[in-house]
């Protein structure tokens, strides 16, 4: 079996999957430090079952997943596969493959699969169990497990001889064995506890069974003579109540005769009531409609004054009207005479606009002329013009050419000396840079060194952590212990809980009825629950509070008689048994006199029961009725000596049990020394809780001084961390002077480059300036001739310039003509327009008089047809005005009618109410007769129910079925004397449990079966711990064999590593060689035999490889990770461990995280770990062959 594969996704460094293959030999994993090359062992360790965050370099498991980077976002999961080569089935699993798969997620949620199967880590555990695989094996040794192995603590390298010598399994199963023997003796001590509590029952319950049977007898002798004496006092009372029920007949047939009178009047003020009410009906209406005739007539009243109004307003708009239509005639005939003045002005202002227009005309011809001339010698004279314009911009062109040009040879200069600054410059900037380089080479080499110191404070902060891990563990050992403690404390409080619970040690019909009242609320409803629920007794009064009460500690406390009945009814309806209930209401306070209260307190060691219990003020009449004459004294002699004293008066108890009964009688013997009563156990359980709370103030202090190791852990570690990130930070200035090496570097080659260019380009401006300076000198001539043709063009143009000034004084003179002609004849024809307007204005004028007319006309007509309908209107009111006038008197004397009639008949209803109130008088005598009659009735009827109940209570007997037990009494004074005798004898039995002789012997079947039980659990105990004891002898012959092999190897191994010198394995107690220590002596050449810590650091880890080099040769473990364990190794030293690795690799399989050149040499691959991106960390692989390897050790 070999590791054929491993896949990462999102493990620590590893965002991206990758997978490694791994043949057979050994393959090594290198890269720089903070790569990530360790964190392939973390995962191989981690998918195998690793459940300590801390051992993978974390604070909590979530930490493994990849936390992301600047570039990067966190991953959600992180998941490692390791695939086994299986082929020749070490794995006791039918696959030739086996990949085993962990993934956990941010949520905290963890999976296991089994080839690709999902498995508990249990099934992994098992599946690697003895094979040197696992995370507690010795398949992956790191710097850790090397620790782990050179502790001063010889226990803790124990479980890699374990697993070497094969007894992992058997240890394991071992474990089970003991955990399952825990089990069965906590059941058997269950069942004893029981079977105690049984035995304490059976003794008492056969007394109770014997007794009870004579209570029987006796009880149904009572019963005869009660019933014949209950039948007698029915029977007594039956023969008044006949009497009583014949007065209460005669009494109501009065009473039926005076209800007739009563119904006779009642029914005459009904009819009386309904016809007043009907008047007064009739008047509301009549009243109603007198009220509504009233409206009417003042409505119409106010319409005829309306109407009377509308005439007068009529009249007063005909006159206006009038007036109105006289204005407007007298209007109309002034604006025709102005329309005739008008139209004469119009006519003659036509004739001169026509004369203006053909002056105008002449003129127009004459300027078109003149103007025609005057353009000509103006386009002449701009021509000239632009002439001069065009060449002033030539000669502009020209110039700016030049002061450009100028411009540039000043630039040229300028530049010239700007290059020979920026040549000296240079110069002085590449000495610069030289020095500067200097600088920082030194720079490199100083920080190389404070690395070096880092480095050596990160191992002395390691030291100090291993160190404070070993106190922290010894400390967590006491936690464990504690807990463990605690846990069977708390085991034992739940089985008393449990117990007390399930209210065992009560008999199983008051079992029944507290369970039903738990459940039941309205059953339970007024009950307090047992006598023994409700007392709280002294340590070590116990047995003596239990001894007296007897069953009395089963009683059930009620709050009155019906409640007790409630609960008696609910066993009997049920079949659940008897139960004794102690009703508030009636149990009675016993006391004790004064003469005996002084004779008790002159015994110093005698206390009265009822004053050592305490329990709530409300039970103080229960527990004073059966304790107050109960005296607890020291033993059984003393209780004998105050016996006598009060004349066996009292009940005496002992401490541990004995009792010395009234009359003189002794009862006791042995009593089981463990806490199984009902009392007992309630003490057990109060000291259970007090001793708990120790514990867990202790676990607490613990815990705490656990806390601060672990804080002072986290704060070593955060340190070394805090070193880490120096190392870090250095290892990133280091590249970073590297890159300012590089970077000066090539600032100095580029000052070098522009150097050069500097000079070039002094050679290039000299040979511009010369071409410059020819243009510059041919362009000033030009500019020179283009000035002359500017002068001659000017000329010309002044001349044409006279002439058009000539010109322009003609069209001039000509133009004001004209204007004044213009303006003629605007004025003409805006005198022409107002003429028009003034004439429409006229007309429109005598057209709207003409409408005003018409509308006046017609508004007078309608005026003068209103004036009529309001006259007919008036005259058609005032007729309906006086029907209504008269409607009004006759519904006045219509009302005086119906006042009358109603006043009549109200008389009559007082008559009839005064009868009324007589006959009720009558009856309401009779009734109360006939109440004080029933009232009697209903006494005598409790009384007979009282007897009825009695029967029922006391016998479960009915009235009936008592006859058929009846017997003439003769006499009833003889009974009476007879049943208390019978009463006497019974209450002389004391306490009767009637279900004793059924419990008697539920008990005892119970107890047979228990017995049976405990010898069941005896025998697998039996058989458990031989199992157990075979086991351990198989593990220890075992284990001797293969420490014995281990042993001899390991002195071979650390003679061939060390090239001399001697090494040994000691068993610490050769008495116990499964649990002992391991203690390693080693002896290197040239030095005294001297235990581990003596060692310097390269000596204790080749010691330690010594060792595990030794057992791979005992017991080859499939495939080995082994990382970077020879770091404190020398190069001498390397090399011969390298050499072995080599020897071994060809039984086993070895994967080696190393950054060391020997180790490297001895690899058949490579696997490079490198972080490209920051943060994130990738695989280069090179398969290595025998060149190669010489070419690494080069």
């Amino acid at each position: 079996m070999h590791l054929k594969r491993l896949e990462i996704q999102g493990f620590k460094s590893f965002a991206n999957k990758i997978e490694i293959n791994f043949e057979s030999g050994i393959t090594g994993v290198v890269g720089p430090n903070g790569s990530g090359k360790s964190n392939i062992s973390d995962s191989i360790r981690w998918v195998l079952g690793e459940q300590s965050a801390k051992t993978l370099r974390g604070s909590k498991m979530e930490d493994v997943i990849f936390s992301g980077t600047t570039s990067r976002k966190p991953l959600g999961m992180a998941e490692v596969s390791i695939t086994l080569d299986n082929s020749s089935k070490a794995l006791p699993i039918d696959y030739g493959e086996v990949t085993i798969t962990r993934r956990v997620y941010r949520s905290g949620e963890s999976e296991y699969y089994l080839n690709k199967s999902s498995c508990r880590l249990k099934d992994v555990r098992e599946l690697l169990m003895d094979t040197g695989i696992g995370k507690d094996g010795y398949s992956i040794i790191g710097q850790g497990k090397i620790d782990e192995i050179l502790s001063n603590k010889s226990e803790d390298r124990r479980q890699i001889f374990e697993e070497a010598a094969g007894i992992v399994k058997y240890k394991t199963r071992k474990d089970e064995a003991e955990k399952k023997l825990s089990s069965t003796k906590e059941n058997l001590l269950r069942v004893l506890d029981i079977l105690n509590e049984l035995e304490g029952q059976l003794g008492p319950l056969e007394k109770q069974s014997t007794k009870a049977k004579k209570f029987k007898v006796l009880k149904e002798k009572l019963l005869k003579l009660e019933v014949n004496l209950f039948i007698k006092e029915i029977d007594k009372i039956d023969d008044e109540l006949k009497h009583i029920y014949e007065q209460i007949n005669v009494l109501k047939k009065s009473i039926e005769e005076q209800q007739g009178q009563k119904q006779f009047y009642t029914s005459n003020l009904e009819d009386l009531e309904k016809v007043i009410s009907q008047y007064d009906m009739e008047i509301s209406n009549k009243q109603d409609e007198y009220y509504n005739v009233q409206k009417m007539i003042e409505k119409i009243e106010g319409q005829i004054n309306l109407k009377k109004e509308k005439s007068n307003n009529n009249d007063l708009n005909i006159e206006r009207i009038k007036l109105e239509i006289k204005e407007i005639q007298d209007t109309q005939a002034d604006v025709s005479k102005k329309l005739e003045e008008k139209l004469k002005d119009f006519k003659e202002v036509c004739i001169d606009l026509d004369d203006i227009k053909e002056r105008l005309n002449n003129q127009n011809k004459e300027y078109n002329n003149l103007y025609n001339i005057n353009s000509q010698k103006e386009k002449d004279l701009e021509d000239c013009k632009t002439f001069i314009i065009d060449t002033i911009n030539e000669i502009s062109d020209r110039k700016s050419e030049s002061k450009s040009l100028k411009t540039l040879l000043d630039t040229m200069e300028e530049r010239m000396e700007q290059v020979s600054l920026e040549y000296s410059g240079h110069k002085e900037q590449i000495v610069e840079k030289t020095k500067e380089l200097s600088l920082l080479n030194n720079s490199l080499q100083e920080l190389e060194k404070d690395n070096k110191s880092i480095g050596n404070d990160v191992i002395e902060k390691s030291n100090k952590k291993n160190s404070l891990i070993k106190k922290l563990n010894e400390v967590s050992s006491e936690v464990n212990e504690l807990q463990n403690q605690g846990r069977n404390k708390e085991t034992r409080k739940n089985i008393i809980e449990d117990m007390e619970k399930e209210h065992e040690g009560f008999n199983k019909s008051v079992k029944n009825i507290l369970v039903a009242c738990d459940k039941n609320k309205e059953l339970g409803k007024g009950v307090f629950g047992a006598v023994a629920d409700l007392i709280q007794v002294p340590k070590g009064y116990e047995i003596s509070i239990e001894t007296a009460l007897g069953p009395a500690l089963q009683y059930i406390v009620s709050e009155d008689e019906r409640d007790g009945k409630r609960l008696i009814e609910y066993l009997k309806k049920y079949n659940l048994g008897r139960i004794t209930v102690l009703p508030l209401t009636t149990v009675q306070e016993r006391f004790i006199t004064n003469d005996e209260l002084n004779i008790v307190r002159n015994f110093k060691d005698a206390e009265i029961a009822f004053d050592v219990i305490t329990f709530d003020e409300e039970f103080k009449n229960i527990f004073s009725s059966l304790l107050s004459r109960v005296l607890i004294v020291p033993n059984l002699d003393r209780g004998i000596e105050i016996a006598k004293l009060l004349k066996h008066k009292f009940k005496i108890v002992t401490l541990d049990g004995d009792v010395l009964n009234i009359g003189g009688s002794l009862t006791g013997g042995s009593i089981s020394s463990k806490s199984n009563s009902i009392l007992g156990r309630k003490r057990e359980l109060e000291d259970l809780i007090i001793e708990i709370d120790i514990i867990k103030d202790k676990l607490n202090i613990k815990t705490e001084e656990y806390a601060k190791l672990d804080k002072e852990i986290n704060t070593i570690a955060d340190e070394i961390d805090l070193l880490n990130t120096n190392l870090q930070e250095n290892r990133i200035k280091l590249a970073t002077l590297y890159s300012n090496i590089e970077q000066c570097a090539k600032e100095k080659s580029r000052l070098e480059n522009l150097y050069k260019h500097s000079e070039n380009e002094i050679g290039q401006i000299e040979n511009t300036k010369q071409e410059t300076t020819s243009r510059y000198i041919a362009l000033e001539g030009e500019i020179k001739n283009l000035e002359l043709e500017i002068e001659s063009t000017k000329t010309k143009a002044n001349e044409n310039q006279q002439e058009l000034v000539e010109k322009k004084q003609q069209l001039d003179s000509i133009n004001s003509t004209l204007t004044e002609y213009k303006v003629q004849l605007a004025t003409v024809e805006e005198q022409k327009k107002a003429f028009l307007q003034d004439i429409e204005r006229l007309q429109q004028s005598i057209k709207n008089n003409e409408i005003a007319l018409e509308n006046k006309e017609d508004q007078l007509k309608e005026n003068n047809k209103i004036n009529v309908l309001c006259e007919d209107e008036i005259s058609s009111l005032a007729s309906e005005l006086n029907k209504l006038s008269l409607k009004l008197r006759t519904y006045e004397d219509e009302l005086k009618e119906h006042r009358s009639n109603k006043e009549t008949y109200q008389v009559k209803e007082v008559e009839v109410k005064r009868l009324l109130k007589q006959v009720e008088s009558v009856l309401l005598e009779l009734q109360e007769s006939i109440h004080k009659l029933d009232v009697k009735r209903t006494r005598l009827e409790m009384q007979q129910q009282s007897f009825y109940t009695k029967l029922w209570d006391e016998y479960e007997l009915t009235y009936n079925e008592a006859l058929g037990v009846k017997e003439e009494i003769s006499d009833i004074s003889n009974t009476s004397k007879e049943i208390k005798i019978l009463k006497d004898q019974i209450k002389g039995l004391g306490t009767v449990n009637i279900d004793s002789i059924d419990e008697y012997e539920k008990v005892k079947e119970r107890y047979d079966f228990l017995k049976g039980q405990q010898e069941d659990l005896s025998q697998a105990q039996q058989s458990l711990v031989k199992v157990i004891s075979d086991m351990e002898q198989t593990m220890q012959k075992q284990f001797i064999d293969q420490f014995k092999i281990i042993k001899e190897n390991f002195n071979n191994v650390f003679v061939k590593l060390f090239g001399g010198g001697k090494a040994d394995l000691i068993l610490e107690n050769e008495e116990d060689v499964l649990e002992c220590g391991i203690d390693i002596i080693a002896q290197p050449p040239g030095k005294k035999l001297q235990t581990l810590s003596l060692l310097s650091g390269g000596e204790r880890a080749l010691t330690a490889i010594s060792l595990l080099f030794a057992i791979l040769l005992v017991k080859p473990s499939p495939f080995c990770i082994l990382d970077e364990i020879e770091a404190a190794l020398d190069d001498a030293n390397v090399y011969r461990y390298a050499q072995f690795l080599e020897e071994l690799s060809e039984d086993t399989q070895f994967i080696v995280v190393t950054h060391r050149k020997g180790t490297m040499e001895s690899a058949d691959a490579l696997y490079g770990v490198t972080m490209q991106d920051s943060g994130i960390s990738s695989l280069v692989s090179v398969k290595l062959s025998d060149n190669k390897k010489d070419e690494i050790a080069s």
